[in-house]
């Protein structure tokens, strides 16, 4: 018996239109060969008659837009694993959903749509997604199936990539049929108003699962969408895989309703205070954790503002971590040894002089204290998610009353910490004052960039 071959490749990035970074071939690491299949992390050995044929998977942390010729250039390497390799019976393609490319209004539709075309018309493809993707027509007509994470923070990766590859496998093997439908809805937030770990959205991602069990029914999503970019596929969006396409549409508009139903009730899942007041609001006897959210690096921001840095030291606050800020110059001006360093944000234009009392380099962080604070400057843009993360630089947190990261919502390893923690309603390209987003070719109307409308969607 001849063996049935998956081809496996993608890309993944989430990019804010309104970000002066763009990303290009540095930006991104490849993962291929053996290196992808052990990403995956899937029981390839228990389907003995097919090979799992490993591409590329193109992947950045989230940023501005990607560069054009960068952006078909990695088609074009796809292309070229894929004329290696005749007769592929599947595609499993690993993306994000919410990738900005100028002049091309629909990368992910576009890079579906150029690798669809080099294969038969009876090569089955699947999508695997971050819940924070936009959907389309055009990659819902060139897919056979659909799978995206179930939660935000993201700890369903992996289960995503085996929902994904599972059905891709029941296709070509047993031929089980499959259609998508899909529905618009006209909700934008963020996705710190729409995290999976509080309420409504807790409840919401709860019953996709209670309607996967319904006769006709096989996998159901929900797309957030992703707020930071200007275009006009931005929105949330209601994707189910059904084999009774009556019974998926029912449920396809059930889930739609639920998420605009429950639109008023989108909250942040934790407090959040602007810059001038979060520090009055703290309890000075307890570890806190403060996330900067305007400069969010994993939600497309720069990672460099220093808003937060520049309030602390102007009003003698100590005990602080920041982790981090992302600023290449600091790193040629500490070879000079001087007892003071000037700090400058290109993009909000502040500077502050820092005095230096002492800093050590490592892992391309420059650790410097100054006045009873502490910050970790990096070389390249990066978030501090994970314990192990401090722990790699001989940071111990217990020594302070403050840490202050760039992120949005908390990564689990942080919100897990005995601490009380807060959201800064920080000025940044992912800023969370909607009212400051500029809209030029996003739908309307669309919550809450408008909010005296109906959505006319009957069950």
């Amino acid at each position: 018996m001849q063996k049935q071959k998956i081809f496996i490749c993608g890309i993944s990035t989430e990019c804010c239109s309104y970000s002066t970074l763009i990303q290009d071939e540095n930006d991104f690491e490849i993962l291929s060969g053996n290196k992808l299949l052990k990403y995956i992390d899937f029981n390839y050995s228990k389907y003995k008659n097919i090979t799992f044929i490993s591409s590329k998977f193109y992947r950045s942390l989230p940023g501005g837009p990607v560069d054009k010729k960068f952006f078909l250039k990695t088609i074009q390497n796809i292309k070229n694993d894929l004329k290696k390799n005749t007769s592929i019976d599947g595609i499993l393609f690993l993306m994000h959903g919410a990738m900005y490319v100028k002049g091309i209004n629909d990368p992910e539709g576009f890079f579906i749509e150029k690798i669809r075309s080099k294969v038969s018309k009876n090569c089955k493809i699947s999508l695997s997604y971050d819940l924070h993707g936009q959907m389309t027509d055009t990659i819902i007509k060139n897919i056979n199936y659909f799978a995206a994470y179930k939660t935000a923070p993201h700890i369903d990766v992996k289960q995503t990539y085996f929902r994904a590859i599972k059905m891709l496998i029941n296709g070509i093997l047993k031929n089980k049929k499959n259609h998508i439908v899909w529905e618009k809805i006209p909700v934008l937030v963020s996705g710190e108003m729409s995290s999976t770990i509080v309420e409504p959205c807790k409840k919401i991602y709860k019953n996709l699962n209670k309607f996967n069990k319904l006769k006709g029914i096989n996998d159901c999503n929900l797309l957030i969408g992703y707020v930071w970019a200007d275009a006009k596929r931005a929105t949330a969006s209601a994707i189910v895989n059904c084999n009774d396409v009556t019974v998926g549409k029912k449920i396809c508009k059930k889930i739609a309703l639920s998420y605009w139903n429950n639109r008023f009730k989108l909250v942040y899942d934790m407090q959040s205070y602007k810059l001038n007041k979060i520090f009055n609001v703290i309890n000075n006897k307890k570890f806190t954790i403060l996330a900067d959210s305007g400069d969010n690096p994993t939600a497309g921001g720069v990672g460099s503002r220093i808003d937060v840095l520049e309030h602390v030291f102007k009003n003698n606050i100590e005990n602080t971590l920041f982790a981090g800020i992302f600023n290449e110059e600091i790193f040629r001006k500490l070879k000079n040894k001087k007892n003071k360093i000037v700090i400058k944000d290109t993009i909000s234009k502040k500077k502050i002089s820092l005095a230096i009392d002492k800093y050590y380099l490592k892992n391309d962080n420059a650790i410097l204290s100054s006045n009873n604070n502490t910050i970790i400057f990096t070389k390249y843009r990066k978030p501090f998610h994970y314990l192990s993360d401090f722990k790699e630089l001989n940071i111990n947190l217990k020594k302070y009353k403050i840490l202050v990261v760039k992120s949005g919502y908390l990564s689990p390893e942080l919100k897990k910490l005995k601490a009380d923690n807060f959201m800064i309603l920080t000025d940044g390209f992912v800023t969370q004052d909607f009212k400051r987003i500029k809209n030029f070719f996003r739908e309307k109307p669309i919550y809450p960039f408008q909010k005296n409308f109906r959505f006319n969607i009957n069950i």
